[in-house]
């Protein structure tokens, strides 16, 4: 633990081991918790603390608040210890021991709630000098709870800074474009625009498995910092457009020090966290992770305007989209509905609806892909759910398919997820994944080295006729290599009676 609790007097006191806090006090310990704690990290904010706390009151946001402050001269922490008593919410005062800046100010904040607050479900970094908007605060927190981190973002469409100076713009706009090409230069997929933006929100959970990782720099390099490890372990930020207003009062901690900071930050990070071979990485290359966060960060970039992934994107929507619907109708039949497992960002569902004007129904575990599919499928039905558990009454489908899904899952799944497809469908089940051939082991490379999309396939056998027959034995099906695919996809085309009387549920 880096911190010792102790109790002392009517104020509840927290005193540490560690060399940058003098204490920590909970003021207002008789009221409930709400479930959203804001840190505002301080240095001679007394001219604002007050107000902050008024307005985070007046506005009903049900959320307590953290301040931490860097010994500030002007006795900032002890008016926030004094105005604590005319708001009725919890307020804690951490008081550290002099200046040592907003990086680790929100580390020993985040760290402190961690360990010692672990009942809050929210963690909302605001600044104190009311260039963040408290009234952002529940649609932050909306976002967080899907994808676990969401950020107040000044460079996504209905973002904006009104009252900064050409140059001020002109400075923010291109270091926030060095910042996301270095970056990407390391992860081609990292999607954040506003990386110098302190207004986030973490989920607990998200929080907790960040800090578990080094989190480098000060001031907006920190910041970066944040969002960049958040990506590495999973969860790319969610971005929400903010106008930031300029500061009401006070001064502008920012030097040429932080600045110069900044700018050496993305490579650090790039050289900690995808060239130097720590246990980290190496944990990671030999883990499968098939988890909700990993395909949010598999989907980052297909709302990006990068080459590759509008290339991608190109691809799917005008040839394999139509494609692929072209081979559902062939093998499955030109059918009344339709289910597709795992529709991504949807071009085939919305090409067959468009085909056959049958009812074309998607499901998705992945909040982004979710997003994307209703997006562009905008005539089909996108539900939200586990394919592993439809949620769906039995033969409601005349065919369901999956495109490129069940290699991706280990073999229990893999029946899971064949025997839950029969069960919702009359007809068939059409199974589409990669063929075996050369050039898919360039495409995995790609996918993990360049890419950085690691643990992606947890079946690689599944890529041939073979290795299908021989893990299914007995199962009667249908074999087509798709050679207008470039020979890069085959396909399966089972009976749904076939599936329940050859697969056994796994117990």
């Amino acid at each position: 633990m880096l911190y010792l609790s102790t109790i002392m007097g009517q104020n509840p006191s927290v005193s540490g081991t560690h060399p940058r806090i003098d204490s920590v006090d909970i003021y207002n310990q008789q009221l409930a918790p709400a479930s959203v704690i804001v840190v505002v990290p301080t240095y001679n904010e007394r001219e604002n603390i007050a107000s902050v706390l008024k307005a985070l009151e007046l506005q009903g946001l049900g959320v307590d608040v953290m301040v931490v402050d860097d010994g500030s001269p002007d006795g900032t922490a002890d008016l926030a210890a004094q105005e604590s008593a005319n708001v009725a919410k919890r307020v804690t005062v951490m008081r550290r021991r002099g200046k040592f800046g907003l990086g680790s100010a929100y580390l020993d904040a985040h760290r402190w709630i961690v360990e010692h607050a672990s009942h809050y479900r929210f963690v909302v970094q605001m600044d104190a000098d009311f260039s963040h908007d408290p009234l952002m605060i529940p649609l932050l927190v909306r976002e967080a709870e899907a994808y676990g981190l969401s950020v107040g973002s000044r460079y996504v469409e209905g973002g904006a800074t009104p009252d900064w100076s050409h140059s001020r713009l002109l400075l923010s706009h291109s270091a926030n474009f060095y910042l996301r090409m270095v970056l990407r230069a390391f992860f081609p997929s990292y999607p954040v625009r506003d990386n110098t933006s302190g207004f986030i929100c973490w989920r607990m959970d998200v929080l907790a498995k960040v800090l578990q990782y080094p989190v480098l720099g000060d001031g907006y390099s920190f910041l970066t910092s944040l969002k960049a490890v958040a990506y590495h372990v999973g969860f790319p930020a969610k971005e929400l457009p903010i106008v930031l207003r300029d500061r009401r009062l006070g001064v502008s901690k920012l030097n040429k020090n932080i600045l110069f900071e900044a700018v050496k930050m993305p490579w650090r990070l790039g050289y900690m966290y995808r060239i130097k071979k720590g246990a980290l990485l190496k944990e990671e290359a030999t883990t499968h992770d098939n988890s909700p966060e990993m395909w949010d960060r598999y989907y980052a970039s297909e709302d990006e305007t990068g080459w590759f992934a509008g290339f991608v994107h190109w691809a799917r929507e005008k040839y394999f989209g139509d494609l692929f619907a072209r081979r559902v109708i062939q093998l499955g039949g030109k059918s009344e509905s339709y289910l597709e497992l795992g529709v991504g960002s949807a071009q085939t569902l919305s090409r067959l609806q468009k085909r056959t004007g049958a009812r074309c129904v998607g499901i998705e575990k992945t909040p982004r892909a979710y997003e994307l599919g209703k997006a562009y499928a905008t005539n089909c039905e996108i539900v939200l759910g586990d394919g592993m558990n439809l949620p769906f009454a039995d033969q409601t489908f005349d065919v369901a398919y999956s495109l490129g899904l069940l290699e991706h899952f280990e073999s229990d799944e893999q029946a899971i997820l064949l025997l839950e497809q029969a069960r919702v469908t009359k007809n068939k089940v059409l199974v589409e994944v990669p063929a075996r051939m050369p050039h898919m082991q360039m495409i995995l490379w790609f996918n993990r080295r360049i890419l950085g999309k690691r643990g992606v396939w947890a079946d690689e056998e599944l890529f041939s006729k073979k290795y299908f027959a021989q893990k299914y034995p007995g199962l009667p099906f249908e074999y087509f290599f798709d050679v207008a695919s470039i020979g890069i996809t085959c396909w399966f085309a089972i009976s749904s009676a076939d599936i329940l009387k050859h697969i056994r549920r796994p117990s």
